[in-house]
């Protein structure tokens, strides 16, 4: 296949799957564009910044562009050259974000908000967000999505992410998301939910997550060891704290409580580890 043609039809791919993300994720209002990683993703979106910043430092460059221009992106700190990614979804501390003190610190990170419960407010109140497509979409691994609200950026910035873009290698990465995505079983959302979980025994436990979010977060005892954890759990030993995901799939506006599977499992590995 010759380079031109591998283009035209990696550009027609990354076109296809914004369709795709647009209708099954109401992102309508918003511009997409697609990364490999959310380091990638950073990497561009702080070279727009910087040169924004730049833009509006020189008078020279109001000869060329309206002011309306000049302005589209808010000032954000930056640290050695690049911006702060925040999480919408605090996961060490179990707690959800507003996205205005995300918005105010750097740029909304909703790899664990988007494909969720919180999907609907994120995609009505976030100006700009980067997400990973592996979390709660469940799609590739080697893809992030960029999406800006269209009225909120002007059509010079959005050329510029775009020329980004074309620039990236993403692999098999789109080809993969594609499949996945035009699959008739394919469910686009994580609907799990979970409310807070009390232990009594083998171990007395008590989460501290806010409700609702699909995952559970425990505080653990000085001295507790624990086995080997499946896939779906995390230690966090700096803070001695143990997080347990659930996942379901599911469509827009359905929800399934998994609290008490949450529940049975931990119960379980706490059986196991007190037993080994």
């Amino acid at each position: 296949m010759d380079h031109q043609h591998a283009t035209a039809r990696a550009a027609a791919a990354r076109d296809r799957l914004r369709g795709l993300l647009s209708r099954h994720y109401r992102l309508e209002n918003y511009d997409l564009f697609f990364a490999p990683s959310l380091h990638i993703a950073r990497v561009l979106l702080s070279q727009l910044f910087l040169r924004q910043e730049q833009a509006r430092n020189q008078t020279r460059y109001a000869s060329h562009y309206p002011v309306s221009e000049l302005s589209v992106l808010p000032s954000l700190p930056m640290m050695a050259g690049n911006i702060a990614f925040v999480e919408h979804v605090d996961m060490q501390q179990g707690r959800v974000r507003t996205l205005a003190e995300c918005q105010s610190q750097g740029v909304t990170d909703a790899s664990e908000s988007f494909a969720t419960l919180l999907h609907k407010r994120l995609v009505s109140d976030a100006r700009l967000f980067v997400t990973r497509l592996d979390r709660h979409a469940a799609l590739s691994s080697d893809l992030v999505l960029i999406a800006l609200k269209t009225n909120d950026f002007s059509t010079l910035v959005r050329s510029e992410l775009r020329l980004f873009e074309q620039g990236l290698a993403f692999g098999e990465a789109l080809d993969q998301a594609l499949i996945l995505m035009e699959n008739s079983d394919w469910r686009p959302f994580n609907i799990a939910s979970v409310d807070n979980i009390t232990l009594d025994a083998p171990v007395e436990l008590q989460s501290i997550q806010q409700h609702g979010l699909p995952f559970a977060l425990f505080p653990l005892p000085a001295g507790l060891k624990l086995a080997e954890l499946p896939q779906d759990m995390q230690l966090l030993p700096t803070q001695q704290r143990l997080r347990l995901h659930a996942s379901v799939r599911g469509s827009v506006n359905k929800n399934q409580n998994m609290t008490p599977t949450l529940k049975k499992r931990l119960k379980e590995v706490l059986s196991v580890s007190r037993n080994s």
